[in-house]
């Protein structure tokens, strides 16, 4: 036996197939996807309870300092909450990413005169634009493995 020949095929396939390069992994990318959906859905629950827990009022002054009327920060914290949950539920993802996305291109707006590093002082738009462009691949993508509700036209197999 060759020393570049493996022993066991079935070991060598089944290694192999994970490294394939297919243009959707029909079988796997349902479940990459729930992992994007629930890591989307809980930062924006614990975003949410970030606002009430350093108070609502260090929330309403970030608004008008930023010209936006601080009438909205409980709105902005309602929604935060109940998109978060439906996100990470998969209840309607694709509503309410395309909801959500508005407040990340305000954030990312806002933070626009800061520069790009989030390290800078003030936090930069690097991080708000990484989460606008991974919410936006949930969008586009669906809600994925385990959701409330199926994403239309995605037939999931079983393993």
């Amino acid at each position: 036996m060759s020393i570049d020949q493996p022993r066991d095929e079935r070991v060598s396939s089944t290694f192999a197939a994970l490294f394939d390069n297919p243009t959707l992994d029909t079988a796997y990318a349902p479940y990459g996807i729930f992992l994007l959906r629930a890591a989307i859905g809980v930062d924006w629950i614990v975003h949410a309870f970030l606002k009430t827990w350093r108070g609502m009022n260090t929330h309403e002054a970030l608004l008008a300092k930023n010209g936006i009327t601080p009438l909205l920060a409980w709105p902005t914290f309602s929604l935060e909450l109940i998109g978060g949950c439906a996100i990470l539920l998969g209840w309607y993802t694709r509503q309410w990413t395309a909801l959500l996305l508005v407040f990340l291109a305000v954030v990312v707006w806002v933070k626009w005169p800061v520069g790009w590093l989030y390290s800078n002082t003030g936090g930069g738009w690097e991080y708000p634009l990484f989460w606008l462009i991974a919410q936006a691949a949930l969008m586009l993508a669906g809600s994925g493995a385990f959701a409330l509700q199926a994403t239309p036209g995605l037939k999931q197999t079983k393993h």
